[in-house]
């Protein structure tokens, strides 16, 4: 879906967020094969029957930008994603999301690879207004992008709608 842009390494001191690439199909796969992480969403995220790499195209095919999220320790150990999509360059919007492994909630990782692809969308992208979505039921999730400062907009689809306006 990204026709201008490539998707850039991303690092702070801990984490090192890497584009997504079909060599990650298996480890990809694993991490939505996860009971916890399932349970997170409305529906299964992997289809009936679909292989780590036609689920891992699917999914690369559906977002301007995606990352997996690495600790800079162990590079080649993916512990989730974080992706940016529907990109709307013309009113300088974009969804952001993401998934973490169970065993790395409440690390406050989330938090720190959304820090970077926001900051790498404002200032490449010129992204003026960040949309998430996630279930109602998803405290975690909500407490998470409320202290990066999105705020609670609406229900929609039976999704939680919250937005981040950048002045």
């Amino acid at each position: 879906m990204n026709t201008s842009f490539t998707t850039p390494l991303l690092e702070n001191e801990m984490l090192l967020l890497k584009p997504l690439t079909s060599a990650d199909s298996e480890a990809y796969y694993g991490l939505y094969s996860n009971s916890k992480t399932i349970e997170r969403y409305d529906q299964p995220p992997i289809r009936l029957n679909e292989t780590p790499v036609a689920f891992t195209n699917r999914i690369l095919a559906s977002c301007d930008f995606i990352w997996t999220i690495r600790f800079q320790s162990t590079p080649e150990e993916i512990i989730g994603d974080c992706a940016l999509h529907d990109w709307d360059k013309a009113n300088g919007r974009i969804e952001i999301g993401g998934s973490l492994s169970p065993a790395y909630w409440g690390m406050n990782l989330m938090k720190q690879a959304f820090e970077l692809i926001i900051d790498f969308a404002v200032q490449s992208l010129k992204i003026q207004l960040f949309i998430g979505r996630t279930s109602p039921l998803n405290s975690q999730a909500i407490r998470l992008v409320e202290k990066l400062g999105f705020s609670k907009e609406a229900v929609v689809d039976n999704d939680q709608v919250l937005i981040l306006r950048i002045r």
